[in-house]
């Protein structure tokens, strides 16, 4: 099988790319989103329902009821675990049929009935699932460090749902060259760090480099020393993890001065779950371990403040406007616009060194899950500490310094 860009765009069942990624752990919702209702949950292609029993045990369901197929987003939850709205047929966190109330009673149907369900993990205010193989020995949750408590402050932001191809935003990452040309108006170059490093007339060198978890984009300048160099790092670790550490400078406004020999104390970690090939989630974790105890506030100050400053004519009826001066707007237009990645045209250059070099790695993951292999990225080392980092090193360090 000769895996292709097209491959990476399909993530339902039965396809490369699924399966692929049915071989991870996959966050599904949040701790501080799930209520006391079932709540239905697109992933990967299939419809779930994702639901904490009067226990506080956590289920994932498929949706459909195995009886005659009715939604169990409208059940009712118990102790036991979730009651089909139906026909009163009562199934616990792991599919088990418990109860079937019009069913002669020492009947053996009950015993005979499974209802679709994947294991579940909560971790640092985050539900996770596993989907592949072998559910009963998934792979060891990889631990990270935004996740893991350890001296810090944790801010879990409200789940974004995006209507396009989860692909388009995450090797949207490994393109560094877009940052000051399409940010250029908004958080990247209306504040000290933004202006001086990712200047339009001098942008900041940049290499892609390989990684036991994925790879990363190192962006470089000189810096105020001989011997030094100022650093900006971004991770994509994979399947579908983003990790950024310029957060506090870029919206925050944080003097870059501060600390800035130490790196950055932020951890910017975004998790993109697939629902099909044309939807996705976007889970953002936020982790802070400076000396700031309103860091968190400062940000969302700002961003409230970070309102599009585009003039709209009154004849523009483009539907993505205004967009200029508000970064998450600007990454919708330009990746919400691009087809699914195998299906565009493209003229690749030298500065699409990172997007050639993520795409490369995805196709050769898939092949391995293809040709029975572990694909990269899916055993990761803790360390000493016990949880998994990516580097998003942001600060002046000796040249040639790796974090």
């Amino acid at each position: 099988m000769q895996i292709t860009n097209a491959d990476i765009a399909h993530v339902g069942p039965g396809t490369p790319g699924g399966d692929w990624l049915r071989r991870y752990w996959h966050a599904v919702g949040t701790t501080k989103e799930l209520f006391d209702i079932p709540q239905a949950v697109r992933v990967l292609g299939e419809d779930l329902v994702l639901f904490r029993d009067l226990t506080g045990k956590l289920g994932l369901l498929g949706q459909a009821c195995a009886h005659r197929g009715a939604s169990l987003e409208y059940g009712d939850i118990e102790e036991r675990g979730i009651r089909c709205p139906y026909h009163g047929w009562l199934y616990d966190g792991s599919g088990k049929c418990l109860e079937q109330p019009s069913e002669p009673k020492d009947g053996q149907f009950c015993h005979k009935v499974r209802q679709v369900s994947y294991p579940v993990h909560e971790q640092g205010g985050l539900i996770f699932a596993y989907m592949g193989p072998n559910p009963d020995t998934p792979p060891r949750f990889p631990n990270y460090s935004a996740l893991v408590d350890h001296g810090g402050q944790r801010l879990m932001e409200d789940t974004r749902h995006l209507d396009y191809s989860w692909f388009n935003f995450y090797e949207n990452s490994a393109d560094p060259a877009h940052v000051w040309i399409l940010h250029g108006a908004s958080g990247y170059g209306q504040q000290t760090w933004g202006d001086r490093f990712f200047s339009v007339d001098d942008p900041p060198a940049f290499e892609a480099v390989d990684t036991p978890y994925g790879m990363k984009i190192v962006m470089t300048k000189p810096g105020p020393e001989p011997g030094t160099e100022v650093v900006d790092e971004m991770s994509l670790g994979l399947p579908s993890i983003l990790q950024v550490g310029d957060t506090p400078y870029v919206h925050a406004r944080v003097d870059p001065k501060l600390g800035v020999n130490a790196g950055s104390d932020y951890e910017h970690l975004l998790l993109l779950t697939p629902n099909d090939d044309d939807h996705f989630m976007l889970f953002t974790v936020d982790y802070y371990t400076g000396p700031e105890p309103d860091m968190f506030e400062r940000l969302a100050d700002m961003r409230k403040r970070e309102l599009p400053t585009q003039e709209v004519k009154p004849y523009d009826k483009r539907p993505l406007m205004p967009f200029r001066g508000n970064v998450r707007r600007e990454d919708i237009v330009a990746q919400g616009t691009q087809d699914l990645v195998g299906y565009r045209t493209e003229h690749l250059g030298p500065s699409d060194r990172g997007v050639i070099m993520i795409r490369k790695m995805v196709r050769e993951a898939i092949q391995a899950v293809a040709e029975g292999k572990a694909p990269k990225g899916l055993h990761l080392e803790e360390n000493a500490e016990g949880y998994v980092t990516l580097d998003s090193f942001v600060g002046v360090r000796s040249m040639g310094q790796s974090s």
